[in-house]
């Protein structure tokens, strides 16, 4: 009884011992964040870094950032790594604009972290809780917000298309500018059909409405309209009386001439003296 005893002691140590190897080593490599799996930074406290393969600054931050990430568990923090080449939706999502981008979370409020980048740096950001003292990033960029999601979704849409092109030219051996000709008409295409359903959207769920005309409009009959011209002017009438008005008013105005008048007044004169 007694050696069987050590021995369930000795098979339970040794599962003990091996579950704690594997959680150190799981607690070494830092969390692989994806599109599927992002929103598990939304619980707890996170530090998330945004890096590619190709680039030579990410290179050389991987060893501090795995360092980093073997001080999790005695921090109470999750390190997690997100590859922009293979989540381009996050990239956009967060506005990722320079490699490599570190990002802190603390229940789903989200600080983009700019300062020193040894271990002991980011041990002591946790640690002293540094991170309270940078400011949250403004709503609009909020990573969770629907404006951010669209934007992710239009990141995911550029990366399939570059995928597709670059399928078309070294796959299949399109020349460029025919992919830039067929892309060019696919665009045309895509946006006629989407301006065809807006019409459609809009006369079905907001088609026009019928105004009725008011009573006194349909009580009226074109037939009641009397033809009226006393109020019209004939130019014609008026026209030729003052052409015949003028000529009286042309002798009235006429200029008078003095010798004729004179001539007169002697005339008479001679008469009465005989």
């Amino acid at each position: 009884m007694l050696a069987l005893r050590v021995a369930y002691i000795f098979l339970a140590l040794l599962v003990i011992t091996k579950r704690t190897s594997a959680n150190l080593n799981k607690q070494k490599a830092p969390i692989t964040v994806t599109d599927g799996n992002w929103t598990n930074v939304l619980d707890g406290e996170w530090m998330l870094e945004f890096m590619a393969p190709w680039c030579p600054a990410c290179k050389s931050f991987t060893e501090v950032w795995r360092e980093f990430a073997t001080w999790g568990h005695d921090l109470d923090i999750s390190v997690g790594v997100i590859d922009v080449t293979e989540n381009p939706g996050l990239s956009g999502r967060f506005l990722v604009t320079s490699l490599p981008t570190l990002y802190h979370v603390q229940n789903g409020e989200f600080r983009r972290y700019t300062g020193a980048r040894k271990t002991t740096d980011l041990i002591s950001v946790i640690d002293e809780k540094k991170w309270a003292d940078i400011e949250p990033v403004a709503w609009y960029r909020d990573p969770k917000s629907v404006q951010m999601g669209v934007l992710s979704s239009f990141f995911k849409a550029a990366m399939f298309i570059r995928g597709v092109y670059s399928t078309m030219t070294n796959v299949y051996g399109i020349p460029e500018w025919l992919c830039y000709v067929i892309f060019a008409i696919l665009t045309i295409l895509v946006g006629l059909i989407l301006g065809l359903l807006l019409v459609l959207c809009c006369d079905n769920f907001f088609p026009a409405k019928y105004i009725p005309l008011p009573p006194e409009r349909l009580a009226h009959k074109p037939s009641d309209d009397r033809e009226d011209d006393t109020d019209i002017i004939d130019d014609t009438a008026d026209g030729q009386k003052l052409s015949g008005e003028s000529i009286p008013e042309a002798k009235e105005n006429s200029p008078v001439n003095p010798q004729s008048n004179d001539s007169d007044l002697r005339k008479r004169q001679s008469k009465n003296a005989d």
